[in-house]
């Protein structure tokens, strides 16, 4: 079920939002298990096996998280010793037996008779304990994302043919593993405790984030699952205004978009002739094509979190104003950024030892980074292109900092030069991580770079003879008809302004970082609800174009 589907829009949303009125009146409890029951079901319609899994991965955390919360003592008290039992008391609502809803306390019993120490590893530090629990986290993502690229270069490598089939990919899986990964360090840290297997359940598969993210972290989302209460009316406006938005994004400009990027890339795998205009222009849709997609699923996972009273993290902070690689990814996907910088980069050592090690730090993070997106050579050196980057990028501020130079490229009409010049940066290496094949991204550079640039050039002789000036512009600069008619250049162009002209979703609901509101700032107005209705309406009318969001791929 996609947030952009009839099924969606029309049976469940409305349905989850009736169920969470009604025991509105019951307390958080009760909202908890109308939260988690609507997320199973939102996932298990995507297959039960997926869900299967999912259920099997929480379980195997939940026991790992008692046995780190576990105090110091009861590891060395034996194996007589239900440690989990001390760990710190939860809070939230009493339920009829007298204990806290969604208490550990009955889940503990699931794991105290041969649990996870007793069957011998509760001798084990609990450092030691974690990177056991991290590794069988990996162990699945591994299997079934990278298993058939690991598999396919080592036949390459030995010179062998193997009949290697791979496993479909569960939904959300590279998501809801990092997710985990951050529960689990959180809980060795003791910055949390395990708060019951249920409660772990909702907060691990909670529909709107489960899929796609945001990347949450527990010390985001628990204290608001403690607070559960009824939708309210500003938090019921906000929501369907983002999600009005986000879905406007998506299915309006992403999904209009992805007809000339794909047709584009596609000519290109299969090596099909391509002028360097088209290469470009190519690019230019695929890049605001994933911006407005990503965005759009952000936004709308955002505004059904304020439908029910959640705030989720902000994931995107208009990333293509950014005057520098390093501003970008403070900009693009921010839950994730912020996931590889704390668990990543700071392991690996951060900026503690130098200069030169800080640079290699960068470069490893990004690579995995890269990585994390797709088993494939293109998103490797996608990642390897933006690790390089920051690098020179974190050099060049280290150069400059505090000195004139530093100062008079602040300037105004410098800032606009940058975010122009890490704009096509960006857009550059956004041909690597689209193309299937290096052979795809080769022919799309070689074709930006060297062309042929017109009809003439790649040896194509054409009869402008009854065109308009602009149809003989085109036949000569776009020879291969891949933009056809006056579409994708109005969609372009909507782009170009939105992205660089008006505010993002955020500061349109919120406000800016400084405290300012923008001229063009949501409120609960006349003109407001027209507008979105208007936009909503056309928005359906074009939801029956049946499109995945790009990121589910990853």
């Amino acid at each position: 079920m996609l947030f952009n589907s009839y099924s969606f829009l029309f049976l469940f949303l409305p349905l989850l939002l009736l169920c969470w009125r009604l025991a509105a009146g019951f307390g958080p409890a009760r909202l908890s298990l109308v939260l988690l029951l609507f997320s199973t079901v939102f996932y298990a319609l995507w297959g039960l096996p997926f869900l299967l899994l999912l259920a099997g991965i929480l379980i195997m955390n939940y026991a790992f998280a008692l046995a780190l919360a576990a105090p110091e003592s009861a590891a060395a008290a034996g194996p007589g010793t239900d440690g989990a039992a001390h760990a710190a008391p939860p809070h939230g609502e009493a339920g009829a037996d007298g204990q806290p809803i969604g208490s550990p306390r009955g889940s503990r019993q699931l794991f105290s008779n041969g649990g996870l120490k007793r069957l011998g590893c509760w001798a084990c530090s609990r450092k030691g304990l974690l990177t056991l629990a991290l590794i069988l986290n990996l162990l699945p993502l591994l299997w079934f994302k990278y298993s058939w690229f690991f598999a396919q270069n080592l036949a390459l490598l030995m010179g062998a043919e193997w009949n290697f089939t791979p496993p479909g990919l569960p939904l959300g899986i590279s998501f809801y593993t990092f997710i985990q990964i951050a529960w689990l360090v959180s809980v060795y840290r003791r910055q949390v405790t395990p708060q019951g297997l249920s409660r772990h359940a909702l907060f691990s598969a909670c529909f709107p984030y489960v899929i796609s993210g945001p990347i949450v972290r527990y010390e985001q989302m628990g204290p608001q699952l403690d607070e559960l209460s009824g939708s309210t009316s500003e938090g019921l406006a906000q929501g369907f205004t983002l999600f009005t938005i986000g879905l406007a994004k998506k299915v309006l400009l992403a999904d209009g978009l992805a007809v000339y990027a794909n047709a584009v890339f596609n000519a290109a795998e299969k090596a099909f002739p391509v002028s360097g205009a088209e290469a470009w222009l190519g690019s230019f849709c695929y890049t605001f094509q994933l911006y407005f997609d990503f965005s759009g699923y952000t936004d709308m996972a955002i505004g059904l979190g304020l439908m029910l009273g959640l705030r989720l993290p902000e994931n995107f902070d208009s990333p293509y104003k950014a005057t520098g690689i390093v501003d970008f990814w403070r900009r693009w996907h921010i839950t994730l950024s912020s996931w590889l910088r704390d668990f990543l980069y700071i392991p690996l050592g951060g900026n503690r030892k130098g200069r030169v090690m800080q640079y290699r730090n960068l470069f490893l993070t990004m690579l995995i980074g890269g990585a994390w997106h797709g088993a494939g050579w293109t998103f490797i050196i996608w990642g390897a292109l933006h690790g390089a980057m920051l690098s020179i990028n974190h050099f060049f501020r280290a150069c400059i900092k505090g000195s004139l130079t530093e100062r008079v490229l602040a300037t105004l009409p410098l800032r606009i030069f940058f975010i122009f010049f890490t704009f096509m940066c960006i857009n550059l290496c956004w041909v690597v991580f689209r193309t299937v094949s290096l052979d795809g991204a080769v022919t799309m550079y070689g074709a930006m770079f060297a062309g042929p640039f017109t009809a003439e050039a790649a040896g194509l002789v054409a009869d402008h003879s009854g065109l308009s000036a602009m149809g003989a512009l085109a036949a000569r600069w776009l020879p291969n008809n891949y933009f056809q008619g006056w579409m994708p250049f109005a969609l372009l162009g909507i782009s170009l302004v939105l992205v660089w002209a008006f505010p993002n979703s955020h500061e349109l609901l919120h406000g800016k970082r400084d405290g300012t509101r923008p001229l063009l700032s949501w409120r609960p107005s006349a003109a407001w609800a027209t507008g979105l209705a208007c936009l909503a309406f056309v928005t359906l009318i074009l939801v029956s174009r049946k499109a995945t969001f790009l990121y589910f791929q990853f």
